[in-house]
């Protein structure tokens, strides 16, 4: 596991202006092509991103002062709650505003922090790191349970509520808040969790969901 912390080479070596974001994004291209981030659409969107990034500036150097902690502290309890020993390789980038994280799971996984994104989460940045890592979790889960063909099966929105529901329910049983509840399906994924939290300890519940096909348990319990 390494963490590679890019925000303090922003900060210390390079300058608010668009020569020196773009010059950023081309030395970090190689990990933001990784996490399947648009280097045109990066390029394209200098002025409106340092616009932001201007005003967001005493955000960004709290939240960088905290990522880390909150990271192995979020790690330490999937390891006390679930014997789950996360480790994957983490990186702290700055991205233009679209999202707060990408997970890449490979042999060794990928946890990508857009810090400028996570700006909108300051208030509850732990919960969101946290949601994160139970996305990761769950991928890590399912991985190694690959041999059921049907266990990696994400097809359509549907599918991705039931990883929500999951998901709302393991921050729920960790004592956290889930981070994204003004999107537009948050109440279809609380409703469904509610209906799952009836039925399944959240043991058997995560093992319904690695071990399934997800558009049968919709269809079963929604």
């Amino acid at each position: 596991m390494i963490i590679s912390n890019t925000i303090n080479d922003f900060f210390n070596n390079f300058h608010l202006n668009e020569l020196s974001l773009k010059t950023y994004y081309e030395k970090y291209r190689s990990e933001l092509q990784h996490a399947e981030q648009d280097m045109q659409y990066l390029n394209d969107n200098l002025s409106t991103t340092l616009s932001k990034l201007e005003t967001d500036t005493a955000k960004i150097l709290k939240i960088n002062t905290k990522l880390v902690h909150i990271v192995f502290d979020v790690r330490l309890q999937f390891l006390k709650q679930y014997d789950a020993y996360l480790k994957p390789d983490i990186f702290f980038l700055i991205g233009a505003y679209k999202q707060d994280a990408m997970i890449k799971t490979e042999e060794i996984p990928h946890v990508y922090f857009f810090i400028e994104s996570l700006c909108q989460h300051y208030d509850d940045l732990y919960d969101t790191i946290a949601y994160h890592f139970t996305k990761l979790f769950l991928s890590h889960l399912m991985q190694l349970n690959a041999t059921n063909e049907s266990a990696i099966t994400y097809i359509n929105a549907d599918v991705s509520l039931l990883e929500e529901a999951v998901t709302l329910h393991i921050l729920k049983s960790l004592n956290l808040t889930y981070p994204y509840t003004t999107t537009h399906d948050f109440q279809l994924i609380q409703n469904l969790e509610t209906k799952l939290s009836e039925q399944f300890q959240t043991e058997s519940l995560i093992k319904l969901f690695i071990e399934n096909d997800h558009l049968e348990t919709l269809k079963k319990y929604s």
